[in-house]
């Protein structure tokens, strides 16, 4: 099953075959932050979906840190938020169905900010960082995924 998210400029984005990594990056921010088409998550809106539940410590944070802190360094002293969003196999099907609906997957969304920013998701085991989160095309892949 494919995933597909559809930002705000209604283009339509498969997660699992992306190449582009600006599309994947839009495709995963309209997704994780919460606002209307005019905002930009992690610039003017820093709400994610409810599902996201923080993650101050361990293997996905310290992932997350390694890839935001080694781009910038001066970022290092700055509050660095890490959220995890996972769909489990059990939560894929119509309750009482035997209908599968969805794919399990996993979106660790992370930055750092102080008006200047970095921001990171890992999708499954796709992952892409942007070093200038206010723009919508600084995104790069991270290759060692």
């Amino acid at each position: 099953m494919d995933y597909i998210i559809k930002p705000c400029d209604w283009e339509t984005v498969d997660l699992k075959t992306e190449q582009d990594p600006n599309k994947f990056g839009e495709a995963l921010r309209g997704y994780c932050f919460v606002g209307n088409c005019m905002e930009r998550g992690c610039y003017s809106t820093f709400k994610l979906l409810e599902r996201f539940e923080a993650v101050n410590y361990g293997k996905i944070y310290d992932e997350a840190k390694k890839y935001i802190f080694n781009q910038y360094q001066e970022l290092e002293d700055l509050p660095l938020h890490v959220f995890k969003l996972e769909l489990k196999e059990e939560d894929c099907y119509i309750e009482n169905a035997k209908y599968k609906i969805a794919e399990p997957f996993e979106i660790i969304c992370a930055w750092s900010w102080d008006g200047d920013g970095c921001l990171y998701f890992c999708w499954n085991d796709r992952a892409v960082i942007n070093n200038d989160c206010k723009c919508d095309y600084n995104w790069e892949w991270i290759n060692e995924k």
